[in-house]
Parts: C-alpha cells; structure tokens; sequence
C-alpha cells in the first residue's frame, strides 16, 4: 500500500514558498514543517560607533556565532522576531567548539585568523592551502577534528573544489573514530549539506544508506533518504547510481508500496535537468525494470512527460532502451492530435552533418511509424517535418547540408505518415541497405528520390557508384542520374562538361549490369561534343582576361610555392625567402629573410603580413614560431600554439582584412603595430571609408561588431547602412561571410567586381526555407540581363561573392567558392570555369590551367583592383566561331607547341602572352575532357565485346 504521508509529498518539485528549495535558502515562511526559525541579530561593536551589524542566523546556529562574535569583542545581541524559515545549519568551525567544548575554546580562536589566511588560498593554491589546514589539525584537540574538517570542507566547495571537499569529509568521518561523541543527527545533518553541494563521493553515500538501514525506525530511515535524493536532485545534482535500488530496500520495510513510491519520486523529479544527467546506470539496472515499468505504467501524467522529456534529450545510446520501455508501458497510446508534433521533435535529435555523422534511426522508433501512421493521419494536422520543427539554417555558424537516416522517410512513406517536402540541401544517409529503407517506396516518391540522387552521388563522387546497379530498387535512379550528367557534358559551359566527364569517368564502374540496364549509353557519351562547352565558355569570358601588373610583376620574381597575405588595399605576395607588398597603383616594398634552420627537414610554414610600413615574417618549423619584423631582423619572438593556429582562418577568407588609417594592418580587432609581439586572427571585415566592422566568430552565433581601432576594443553588435536588415525579404538572411564593403582605394576609377564611385561591395542573402540566394552590387547591378539577383546553387556553396565584368561581354560571371572559385553563369548557375587560389601549403605550386596566364592568384578581395589586358583579344573571344574552336582542338591533340601556334593564327587579335597562355590554357581542359570522353567509349566496347 502507499504511505499515509505520499500525497503530502507531490509538491516536492513545486517551487512556491514552504518547498524544499525555499527552506534550502532561508526563505520559507515561517513555520514552515522540517524548517528552523531564522531570526534577525543585531549587534554592536566599540570601534563601529552607532552602526549596528545586522546578521539573520539560523536557530541552531545562533548560539555558537554569538560567542565567536563576543570573543570579538561584540557585545550580546538585540534579536527580533523570526522573519522566515529555513533548512537546520550545523555549526561550523571554530564556533562549534565555543558551545560543544568551552575548555577549548582558546586553541578553537587562536587558530580562526590562520584558517582564514588557508581559506583565501584554497581557490589559487589548493596544495599550500591544505598543508597549512594539515599544521592547524596538529594543535587541535581530537574531539575538534570532525567539526574542523568538515569546516575546511566547506571552504573546498565555497572554491568549487568538491573532489577535495570529499576527501575532507571522509577526513572528518574518520576523526569520529576518535572522538569522545558523535551526535548522530548532527553528523547526518552535515552528511546532508555535503551531499547537496555534490561534494560526496559514492562511497560516501553508500555508508550513509548503511548507517540508515541500521536506524531503529524504517519510516524515518526512508523519510530522509527520499530527502536527500529529492534536494540533491532538484538542487542541480544528478542521482547517484544505485539510488533507485537504494530507496526501494528502506521503502519495503517501512511497509510501503514500492511502486507507488517510484510514482511518486519519479512524478518529482521528471522535469528535474539533472536527473536526466544522470549515468545510464541509474536506470537500466535489471533489478528495478520492474517497479519503473509498472511505476510509468500507472501514471498518465508521468507517460506524457516522459515522450516529451525523451524529445528534449540529446541522442545517446540508450534511446533503444527507453523507446522499449515506453512501448512496454502503453507510453505511445498518450500521443494522439500531437503524435506527427512528437514525431517531428524526435527525428531532429538524428540529424547529422555528413553520411558517417548521420546516426541510423533505433529500430525500436521505426517499428512505431505504423501505430501511429492513422493517429497522424486522423489529426489531419501540419505533415512530418524530418530535420525537426523549425526549417535548417542556411549560412553563417551552420552547414548547409544535413542528412537524415533514408529509413525515415521510406518507411513513414510505406505506412502512409505525411512527409513534408525536403529542405533545400537535404541528405539521406544509410540507404544501402534496399529493405531495412525500403528502397521501392522511397524512389516512387519524385521529391526524396530527388534527394537520394544527390545523396548518391556526393558519397560515389569517387568510387562505387557501378556497385549499385545489382540493387533493382536503385536502377531507374541511376540512369536518371547518368542522364544528368550527359545533359551537362553537351549543354552547359567547359567545367560543366568537364564535370559530368569525371563524374562519368569514376563513378560509373561500366559494368555489364549499367551497360544492360542503359543501352543507349555508348551512343550519348559519344555524342559529347566539347567544341560547343569550349565556344559557351570563351564567349562568356575567361579570368586571363583580366590581370593586376603589379602583382604579376612580383610572381614572376618569387620561386616555388607562392602566398598571398591580405592587409587591403595592400596585398603582400611572398615566397620562403621574399616578400612583395604590391597595391593598386604598384609595388610598395620588399623584404628578404631566411627560413630557419631545418626547415626543409621538418613541418615548416610561413606567413608574412604588412602593416605600419614593414613586414611581420612568421616561421613555423616542427612546432616553433620564430617570428621578426623586417626593421629589426635580429630581434625573433615567439607566439604560443593557440595564437599561431588562429591563422590557419587566413587562407579561405576573401581578403577583407584592412589596414587602419594610419597603416596598421589588422589582427582581430587590434590594429597591429611595428615592434607588437602577436598574430591572428584574421577576421572578415567591412569598411565603409568611415566605420570597420569586424565579424567575429567566437560562441554559437556569428555577429557583426564595431571597431574602435583608437581604443583597441569592439563595439556593439550592428551592421553597415547598405546590409541594413530592412533590406532583407521575409525569411532571408544576411550571408556575412560573403558579403562586401570597402573603400575604394585613392587612384582606383573602377572594378570589374562594381563600384559606386565611392565604395565597392556585395550583399548577399539567403531564405531560410529554399536555400536560395539573392545577390546585389553595389552599383545595384544583379542577376543576368537586368533579372533579379537570386539562384540557387550546389549545396557545398556558401553563396556567390562577386559578380564579374568580363570585357566586352553583356552577361556577367557569378563567381562562389573559397579555395577553388568557380564562375558561373548568373542566371543558370552553370559553371563556366573553375580556378584554384592555392594560398594552402598543401596545394601544388603554379597557375591553374584555367588560369594558365595567372602564376599568382589574389584573394578575392584583390579582384577589384583586375584590369583588362587586352581588349582586343577579348572582343575576338566574345565572338569566336565554333569551327575556330573546333581547330584549336584538333591542335591541341598534337602538341601544346601546335596549339600555341594555331592560337596565334586563328585568333590574331590575342597579342597579350598572358591571355594568349590562357587561352591555351583552355583549350586543354577542353582536350583533357575528350581524352576521357574516348577513354570511356574504350571501357564501353570492352564490356559489350566481353573483351
């Protein structure tokens, strides 16, 4: 049966006036049961005049403080009625041994200033603090030890040092072996503070629970054992791991229904955070299955709150057990108009950011889709949303693809549970397995057979993809993709066809089971012409087309990998040996140094920046900085690790570092000054000639703040006039780390990236819900032929940050991506070329063959300060026949000497030899593409032949 006292307990998690958590801190009413009087003393003191000290004390402590207060010199308190209630405190030290031994009591005053001083070091120096509380132990009586020790236990938590503070309980506990007396309910009272502060070890608790079980009274035993695991629990504590068993042993022999009594305990604590920190343990132990099934079994209210406490939880590994436990109960049957609400809630927490990350669904939670299937149906409410109640956040602090287990979707699809429509850059993870996901059910549906195809292909972009046609369900996908991917190769720009060509190349294996399931695939990949991409792409524009002299200049003068180190308007272009400040208007100044000893021997890297006029070169060998400034070479210095790595953000940034007005480059927030001994991070800006802003990166949520570079510090949190928020439409978001302001620097008229006259930028935005972009300049150009600026594009992008002026031509190039840039066309999104920055350590030195006539790629950034190189030979590109192309091609399978010369005579226009070596640069690409084209006809005959 349950105890006569159970339903007095229900309030235990309420926390109005008269509840535990008010006792706890003194503010219960007064009267309040289980509650000491807390009463107001006022006292006086000689050297306070008419100042009184006012101090509120406890009941049971009040006569041990009005002694030590009087050996202070304080005089009798005046003390006034209670004024609330609150939890027993036991004396301390040395104010116990004032009541419980006046003999002691001036060893007990004399040792109260040096434990004050142990006190004060427990924080900083815990290993001094203890030895002086170890000397002050010595001079104390035996019969003090357990107060005092428990005393310095008290000043061990009050320093968040609850390890020690348990040591020090234990020490106190075997002090009591040597007392004269022990007071069983003050030693129970102090067992009871140090297990609320979590300063107990499970040891501890277990002699505890022992001494309990030997008490004369079972009720009483249990009573303050339910105490202790309701306060401990309620105050921020997890249960220890035996605590269920523990309570239910007491429990039985006070008479009392066991069950009821977990009901009960259980009903308390749900909402209680820290119960559910506490270890798998607790609530898997076979021995109390029973009494929790049969405790949840018999509660409603404790069924319901359990579904939604399990929803609020992180995934873990006991997700199975408890999907078990509350099926057992008849948990399930609680859900009804709010089944699809919980189901939506409980599918987020299985959401992962990669195909490996992606945790598979418990079966335990797939076997329920069909009980639920007609609830969910019946509600006739909002459908399933599969990554979770709110849309995925696209752009900043987020990755844009999620993934989600494909069971999911194919076995809710197979019961009939209403799926809402993918998120823009959905993934599903774990389809291989054709029944566990049920394959046929979810390439039936158009829009998640959209999503495998793309899931498909981004984990076969390498290998794997010809294994897949011995799956039945997956044929009718796969042709569709590889018919993809021949559309590209013939209808879109060169890198578009190159694309589909290495995506053909890798991933179709070629085996007899795609050719059989594809006849007509030797014929289409024959049909990929790639004189028709070439012409698109040389017509659109190429990047040779545009150079910087200045920075030209100084590649050609540097050897072997080649960085470059932003401080706009100021780019600084270095080797091992050299660096080259270069600007809009030419080079700057130069700097030579050596790379230290070892260097070719072991790990090395090196970054030199510019700011205040001079270099800051920094060496990295085997784990050591060796850092100077280029006007005291001699004088090194070093950074620690941390500081160093804040630099690896250099390199995929766009370039938007400045230099404040008096030439101090940036590094974070700060203005780095000659001589300052620091480095990084490198933080993306804007600049609106006036006002730096700096986005910081730092905690869960990206924001843009003010600059103060005069006071070294960072304002308040806001935004550029030309990214205000009201320019955003409803569901958008600004894309920060793509878009753009600057100054346009003093001599500079113009940019191929736009310019208003004054400044340069972009804007770039995102909807939450699509995923698509929208992009403006700032000269308001946008989009392709005057149409609005939105697009969407591949889900690894984070979104486009320049739209290109290419000469003579009336479409621009949208241009995206950090270490490698493609340009695309801005309408369609098709990708025309794609370039390497190689600003990494681990890319191959030299240009790219898209970019054959540019060794020294400048961040983007540093593409305002392009210039045409030769307008001529642009004009003849933008016109260029498709038989031209088609003989550039037929040269190109010569030699590259070949294809250089016919360059020259069908396109006599070309004079600049940088763009004329971009040109060349192209049309190999174009002949890589027909090689692998031919290759993969080869392959084809061979397995038709048998051969």
């Amino acid at each position: 049966m349950t105890s006569d006292h159970s339903d007095g307990r229900r309030g235990d998690g309420d926390h109005g006036p008269g509840t535990p958590i008010a006792l706890d801190v003194g503010l219960a009413p007064v009267g309040t049961p289980d509650g000491e009087p807390i009463t107001a003393r006022r006292y006086d003191h000689p050297l306070v005049g008419d100042r009184p000290i006012v101090r509120l004390m406890g009941e049971a402590a009040a006569p041990g403080e009005d002694r030590l207060l009087a050996a202070a010199g304080f005089g009798a308190p005046d003390v006034g009625p209670p004024v609330a209630a609150g939890r027993r405190r036991e004396l301390g030290y040395p104010a116990w041994a004032l009541i419980h031994d006046p003999g002691g009591r001036d060893v007990a005053l004399a040792v109260a200033p040096e434990m004050e001083r142990a006190e004060r070091l427990v924080k900083a120096k815990p290993g001094p603090a203890l030895e002086m509380y170890q000397r002050i132990s010595e001079r104390l009586p035996h019969d003090h030890h357990p107060a005092y020790w428990e005393q310095v236990g008290r000043a061990m938590i009050a320093a968040g040092r609850h390890k020690q503070a348990a040591i020090m309980f234990g020490r106190a506990r075997t002090a009591d072996r040597h007392a004269t007396a022990v007071d069983p309910a003050r030693r129970r009272a102090v067992f009871l503070e140090f297990a609320l502060a979590g300063a107990l070890s499970v040891k501890d608790i277990k002699a505890y629970v022992a001494e309990l079980a030997r008490g004369a009274n079972p009720v009483d035993s249990y009573g303050e054992l339910r105490e202790l695991a309701v306060r401990r629990t309620l105050g921020g504590l997890p249960p220890w791991p035996d605590m269920l068993p523990q309570l239910a042993k007491p429990a039985k022999a006070a008479g009392l229904d066991v069950v009821a009594e977990f009901r009960l305990l259980l009903e308390t604590l749900v909402d209680a955070p820290a119960l559910w920190r506490a270890a798998d343990g607790f609530w898997t132990a076979p021995a109390q299955r029973v009494h929790l099934t049969s405790a949840i079994a018999g509660s409603a209210t404790l069924r319901r709150r359990l579904l939604r406490q399990l929803t609020d939880l992180p995934r873990s590994d006991l997700d199975a057990w408890w999907l078990a436990l509350l099926e057992e109960t008849g948990a399930f049957g609680e859900l009804t108009a709010d089944a699809a609400d919980w189901l939506t809630a409980m599918l987020a927490r299985y959401r992962g950011e990669g195909p490996r990350g992606c945790p598979k669904v418990p079966e335990e939670l797939l076997r329920l889709l069909p009980g639920l299937a007609e609830r969910i149906r019946d509600a006739d409410g909002p459908p399933v949303r599969l990554a979770g109640p709110d849309p995925v956040r696209s752009g900043s602090g987020s990755s844009d693809r999620h993934w989600i287990d494909a069971a999911v979707p194919g076995r809710c699809l197979a019961v009939g549970i209403p799926i809402a429509d993918p998120e823009p850059h959905q993934m599903l993870a774990h389809w291989q397995d054709a029944a566990r996901v049920g394959l046929e059910t979810l390439t039936a549906d158009a829009r998640f057979a959209a999503v495998l195809a793309r899931s498909i292909q981004y984990e076969t972009r390498y290998d794997g993809f010809g294994e897949l046609w011995t799956s039945e369900p997956l044929r009718p996908l796969l042709r569709d993709i590889v018919d993809a991917w021949l559309r590209d190769a013939r209808s879109g720009g060169l890198q578009g066809a190159l694309d589909a060509l290495t995506a053909l190349d890798r991933g179709i294996g070629l085996g007899r089971r795609a050719v059989a399931a594809m006849p007509d695939l030797r014929a289409g990949i024959k049909d990929i012409d790639l004189v028709a991409p070439l012409t698109r792409s040389l017509r659109a524009g190429i990047l040779d087309e545009l150079g910087w002299q200045a920075l030209d200049e100084a590649a050609a003068e540097l050897k072997g990998q080649t960085y470059c180190r932003a401080s706009w308007p100021v780019l600084t272009a270095h080797d091992r040996s050299r660096a080259i400040a270069v600007g809009p208007g030419g080079r700057i100044a130069e700097h030579r140094y050596r790379a230290p000893r070892g260097a070719n021997q072991f790990d090395y890297d090196v970054h030199v920046f510019f700011s205040g006029g001079h270099f800051l070169v920094c060496h990295w060998v085997n784990g050591k900085s060796t850092i100077h400034w280029s006007d005291a070479p001699d004088d090194k210095f070093e950074v620690t690790y941390q500081m160093w790595r804040s630099l690896d953000h250099e390199p995929p940034r766009r370039g938007y570092t400045f230099l404040a007005p008096d030439g101090r480059r940036f590094m974070g927030h700060r203005p780095l000054a000659p001589g300052d001994r620091r480095v990084g991070p490198n933080g993306h800006m804007f600049h609106d000639g006036r006002t730096f802003w700096w986005h910081t990166e730092t905690g869960s949520e990206p924001r843009v703040r003010r600059i103060d570079p005069a006071a070294d510090e960072l304002g308040e949190p806001g935004l550029p006039d030309f990214l205000d928020p009201s320019l955003l439409d409803e569901g958008e978001h600004w894309v920060i780390e793509s878009s753009s302001l600057a100054p346009l620097p003093e001599g500079v008229t113009s940019s191929p990236l736009g310019t208003d006259g004054t400044l340069v930028g972009l804007r770039v935005a995102r909807d939450r819900t699509t995923g698509r972009f929208r992009y403006r300049r700032i000269d308001g150009a946008e989009g392709a032929d005057g149409a609005d600026g939105a697009i969407d594009l591949p889900p690894r992008s984070k979104g486009p940050w320049g739209l290109l002026d290419i000469p003579g031509a009336a479409r621009r190039l949208l241009l995206d991506g950090d270490d490698e840039v493609t340009a695309r066309d801005p309408e369609s999104g098709a990708p025309h070329w794609r370039v390497e920055l190689k600003n990494r350590r681990s890319t191959a030195p030299g240009p790219s063959p898209m970019a054959a006539g540019t060794s020294r790629m400048p961040p983007p950034a540093f593409w305002h300060f392009l210039t045409p190189r030769d307008p001529a030979g642009s004009r003849a590109l933008r016109e260029i026949p498709e038989d031209t192309v088609r003989r550039l091609l037929a040269a190109a399978a010569t030699s590259q000497r070949a294809l250089t010369a016919a360059v020259q005579s069908l396109l006599p226009e070309v004079g600049h030899p940088l763009l004329l070596r971009g040109v060349v640069g192209f049309v190999q690409e174009a002949a890589w593409g027909i090689r692998t084209r031919d290759k993969i006809l080869s392959r084809l005959k061979k397995v038709g032949t048998g051969a």
